[in-house]
């Protein structure tokens, strides 16, 4: 492991430590642990001073309290399907930084990761064996997980012109589950949702290779992409884009309603659902690396003058 060299590196490596650690077990969709999780990202938006993004408890007077969480119900499939009994009801966890610009803060950018793993779980385990083994997802997704919040912080302190929606989602291994969830159930209209930038995996920077997958806007993406990467301090990742639908994380029910995707990954590696995902094994710099050129992204598609151009899929 390459240890945290400053603030942003010890901040991203506590908060993943924890997401990571064996008192969560896994993060398995159901169980106590990813519950802990949810609890954790909600309180962490709380914190920053984020708007709860989904509409609460409603008092006697009819005024509704703003909840920075949104339950939905795993399916029979997903239930029939895992080894380990788990809770019917997940969450997915969102927060709002409402952006500057009067005429243009009703437009969004979400900014997403899933933040459930296996846990205990055999199903999707690429380690089988006699014995459960517990997956702790350290990279998969904490390291998603932890950049969201990360970025979060830094909107936070200093809004877009645009409203930035940040959302962690549960049941992503069962089949993107959280990620439908939150679309059709959206707290904002997703015609007005202009981009989606999506993390999952991007704890393992190798050789300062980035994958970024893109759809939607493509030819918008890499202007910015490239824009950005030369601002001083200049990143030198070495990037390659791929289609956004090669990758099978939350971004694909986004690209499905017509929402232009772009999504960072630093590939995988052997110990993907793996007991050796671990959080001894994450690369803190390149994290931060990575959330620093996400944020730049962000940055240039909540304040420019027009949206990407969306095209068909």
């Amino acid at each position: 492991m390459r240890g945290p060299a400053n603030e942003v590196q010890s901040r991203l490596q506590t908060d993943l430590a924890y997401l990571a650690s064996p008192v969560l077990r896994g993060r398995l969709t159901g169980t106590p642990g990813n519950d802990s999780a949810a609890a954790f990202i909600g309180r962490r938006y709380a914190e920053l001073g984020l708007k709860g993004a989904f509409a609460g408890a409603c008092g006697a007077g009819g005024e509704c309290k703003a909840s920075f969480f949104q339950e939905f119900r795993l399916g029979p499939a997903a239930l029939d399907e895992l080894d380990v009994a788990v809770y019917p009801v997940t969450r997915n966890v969102a927060g709002l930084v409402v952006g500057t610009d009067s005429a243009l803060r009703r437009e969004y950018v979400v900014v997403g990761a899933h933040y459930d793993h296996i846990g205990m779980s055999k199903v999707y385990a690429l380690d089988p064996g006699p014995f459960a083994l517990m997956h702790l997802g350290a990279d998969d997704n904490a390291s998603g997980t932890v950049a969201v919040m990360e970025l979060a912080r830094r909107l936070a302190a200093k809004p877009a012109r645009r409203s930035v929606l940040f959302v962690n989602f549960s049941a992503e291994e069962e089949g993107l589950l959280g990620s439908q969830a939150f679309v059709e159930h959206s707290p904002v209209p997703m015609n007005d949702v202009i981009t989606m930038v999506n993390l999952d995996m991007v704890g393992r920077l190798n050789d300062n290779s980035l994958i970024l997958f893109a759809s939607g806007a493509d030819d918008r993406f890499h202007h910015i992409v490239d824009s950005v990467e030369r601002v001083p301090p200049i990143l030198d990742f070495r990037i390659s884009w791929r289609p956004a639908r090669s990758e099978r994380s939350d971004l694909i029910p986004f690209a499905d309603n017509q929402v232009p995707v772009i999504a960072p990954f630093t590939d995988y590696h052997a110990d993907y659902h793996r007991a050796g995902d671990i959080a001894a094994r994450i690369n803190f710099e390149g994290l931060e690396k990575v959330v620093d050129l996400t944020e730049r992204a962000i940055r240039a598609i909540a304040d420019g003058n027009s949206r990407p151009e969306e095209k068909s899929h």
